[in-house]
């Protein structure tokens, strides 16, 4: 059997966070590890990138106002001259058509690939956390009845995911579901979770 050496790890991490004033903070961080450093014979781990990201974002627009890099490791003295021009971000949405800019902006030559690629998995995370955002100080009461009743809501899902996905195509019977407000569109494990704290599969209250 042949045997399998691990000589390449690169892990990404993102945060999302509420700031006081209602924003997004968006944070990522990219590291690139060779476990086994330069080759058998050395054997130590070896940090060839370290990248820190953070994102803030106003909501509900998802403008980004401002953006800070850091490199906290990189392979030569070069690497961190590209860092402002991160800060051209600054005015554009982290909601649809994104990426497209962040290709244009700092695609080959005319960015680091891997704070791009950072950024590249940091626009679903903000759009994921929009939802907690703006929910933080609703009573679970409201949550768990759901947004059927909510014409301000449903259009909001409608705008953010439609075509994002197979289950959100134009057309499709869960987007129709959105749209009409027929059945429970929620996802399963919100529905779960609600049913865990005690509400009905309707979101009504167990005995109420």
């Amino acid at each position: 059997m042949s045997r399998r050496l691990n000589i390449h790890n690169r892990t990404y991490q993102t945060e999302a966070f509420a700031e006081e004033d209602g924003r997004l903070r968006v944070v990522g961080r990219l590291t690139d590890v060779k476990p086994i450093g330069l080759g058998p014979a050395d054997g130590e781990p070896l940090v060839v990138h370290d990248m820190t990201l953070e994102l803030l974002v106003e909501v509900p627009s998802f403008e980004i106002v401002d953006v800070t890099a850091v490199m906290h490791t990189h392979p030569y003295d070069l690497c961190t001259s590209i860092l402002p021009d991160y800060r051209a971000m600054i005015g554009l949405s982290v909601a649809r058509g994104f990426l497209n800019e962040v290709r244009r902006l700092y695609g080959g030559p005319r960015g680091c690939s891997h704070l791009t690629a950072l950024v590249q998995a940091m626009a679903p995370v903000a759009v994921q956390a929009s939802w907690a955002l703006v929910t933080l100080d609703e009573p679970l009461e409201v949550l768990a009845a759901g947004p059927s009743g909510d014409e301000a809501e449903r259009e909001r899902r409608v705008r953010m995911n439609t075509n994002t996905c197979h289950v959100w195509r134009e057309g499709g019977d869960h987007l129709e579901a959105v749209l009409t407000g027929d059945g429970d569109a929620r996802p399963g494990w919100m529905r779960e979770r609600f049913v865990k704290l005690g509400f009905t599969p309707s979101g009504r209250p167990v005995g109420g």
